[in-house]
């Protein structure tokens, strides 16, 4: 198969202009800054127009900087203040970003486990699941550790650097 190299504003504003025609779009994922719950590489994921209002636990896709100079990230919502959101991705073990809900501009509504089993994050098993791996924040650092020197993961890791 033939790859094709596009950049990330083309590719999203393609992606932002499909959501406002109220189509799904489906993306792949890169990095592991969603760890465990989202594989870069590995797995996709269907975005949806940000529904109103957004919650804490939602995972979203959302433009920081300059239009000309940004960079587009999911993550999950840690807390709502009004139009102030706090957002860090599962697989981050510090710092987190204060972003507005203007600022949104997708949010994930499935999860393709290996690009083809279909996974509800907002279920109440997977939301326990986040709960639970909030609840580990401070072990974090080296619950990932062990998960990127788990040998199956060894290869994987390496072609999403």
């Amino acid at each position: 198969m033939e790859k094709w190299v596009v950049s990330n504003d083309l590719f999203f504003a393609d992606v932002v202009a499909s959501l406002q025609e109220g189509r799904t779009v489906t993306i792949p994922v890169k990095g592991y800054s969603m760890l465990p719950f989202i594989r870069g590489g590995k797995d996709l994921v269907e975005l949806e127009l940000p529904s109103a209002p957004l919650k804490p636990y939602d995972i979203v896709l959302f433009h920081v900087g300059t239009d000309a100079d940004g960079k587009w990230i999911m993550h999950r919502i840690l807390k709502v203040d009004g139009d102030n959101l706090t957002i860090q991705g599962d697989g981050v073990t510090r710092g987190r970003e204060h972003v507005k809900t203007s600022q949104v501009k997708a949010r994930a509504k499935t999860i393709l486990r290996a690009g083809t089993t279909p996974v509800d994050p907002y279920s109440r098993r997977e939301l326990a699941k986040v709960r639970f791996w909030c609840f580990l924040r401070p072990l974090r650092p080296f619950i990932l550790k062990a998960y990127r020197m788990l040998p199956w993961n060894q290869g994987w890791l390496k072609e999403n650097r």
